[in-house]
């Protein structure tokens, strides 16, 4: 219950700032997202263990790094970095500082340099991603930093460089390893036969969702095995729990309105923000890849979640498109609110 709290009052400073930011210079908002960056990594360390989903997860594998099932199961990042900070006489506060040091000032700096929209963007990622990942999944909310940091060095063509982030992400988190192909799509546009050809892929991935049909039949087993059998025994369920209803999960409706607002202003949006074809791309993929793993929760919300860290610069491109500019802001906040409403009832991040 404080940690919705204080989530909510950071989450009303942001929405007012959002209003504001327009006027506010450039060493003001680093200013203001420095003093974000200590306040969301002082949260994310001194989270209650017993109330925050999959907190008690990760004490289990800090404490267990040398079980067999873990070692398989977990990063190498992860179990070496338990086991220095166990040699020093840390415990599992100490780990969750040092994921949320590398996460969360990454994520905030390189949100800085994606868009001059950056506390409406922070209207969505405070209550979807900084929840569910930075809260929550810590792995994930680290190999996520390093992706998003790829996303300028890979829209420049410099693929050294986002080769290196990339590979600096898949440390982290094995999911990581989906960005990989981005570094031959890169930033390239998408002519007006590409953007008929997504458009038609969100209701025809639907039809296959509702039949249960998905990609996991093309992988072989020997893949998969041991790590979902972890997943699945771990039962994240801040996290995972079953997998919504698609069709009743208003979040993922509205990217699917957002993505389809894209496509239509595509020429428009592209003009404004020159990464909007390698975002629109992530986002899109983010959407059908909830879809196309749908028959096995875990993982299919692991990818969507990954793919989903550019939700909230997408959402800022309404602020191109529609007019007035306050309207546009007050519909992103809307969604922002209604996602720290459905957390605080539904998601079970903090109970």
């Amino acid at each position: 219950m404080v940690m919705h709290l204080i989530i909510s009052v950071l989450f009303a400073i942001t929405v007012l700032l959002a209003f504001m930011e327009d006027r506010l210079k450039e060493t003001h908002k680093l200013i203001i997202l420095a003093m974000y960056a200590i306040v969301m990594v002082t949260l994310a360390t001194v989270k209650d263990i017993e109330h925050t989903a999959d907190a008690e997860n990760y004490v289990l594998m800090f404490y267990n790094n040398d079980d067999p099932l873990v070692e398989i199961a977990t990063e190498p990042t992860y179990i070496h970095l338990s086991r220095i900070v166990l040699a020093c006489g840390g415990t599992i506060a100490v780990m969750f500082f040092i994921y949320a040091i590398i996460a969360i000032p990454t994520k905030l700096k390189t949100l800085s340099k994606l868009t001059p929209y950056v506390f409406t963007a922070l209207t969505i990622y405070i209550p979807v991603y900084f929840e569910l990942h930075d809260m929550v999944q810590i792995r994930v909310a680290a190999a996520a930093a390093f992706l998003l940091a790829s996303l300028i060095p890979l829209a420049k063509k410099q693929y050294l460089q986002a080769t290196l982030l990339m590979t600096g992400g898949i440390m982290f988190h094995y999911s990581a390893a989906s960005f990989l192909p981005f570094l031959f799509i890169g930033n390239r546009k998408l002519n007006q036969s590409l953007r008929i050809a997504l458009a038609i892929a969100v209701p025809a991935c639907f039809v296959l969702y509702l039949m249960k049909k998905d990609m996991f039949s093309l992988i072989p087993a020997s893949l998969t095995e041991g790590k979902l059998d972890f997943y699945q025994q771990s039962s994240e369920r801040g996290a995972w729990g079953e997998l919504t209803i698609l069709y009743k999960n208003v979040y993922f409706l509205v990217k699917c309105a957002m993505l389809y607002l894209c496509l239509y202003f595509y020429d428009y949006i592209v003009k404004r923000q020159p990464l909007a074809p390698l975002l629109i791309n992530l986002f899109a993929s983010s959407i059908l890849f909830l879809m196309l793993m749908s028959t096995i929760p875990v993982v299919a919300s692991r990818i969507s979640d990954l793919y989903g860290i550019v939700d909230c610069i997408v959402f800022t491109f309404c602020l191109y498109v529609i007019k007035p500019l306050p309207l546009a802001k007050a519909g992103i906040a809307a969604i922002g609110f209604y996602m720290l409403i459905y957390n605080m009832i539904a998601a079970e991040y903090f109970t």
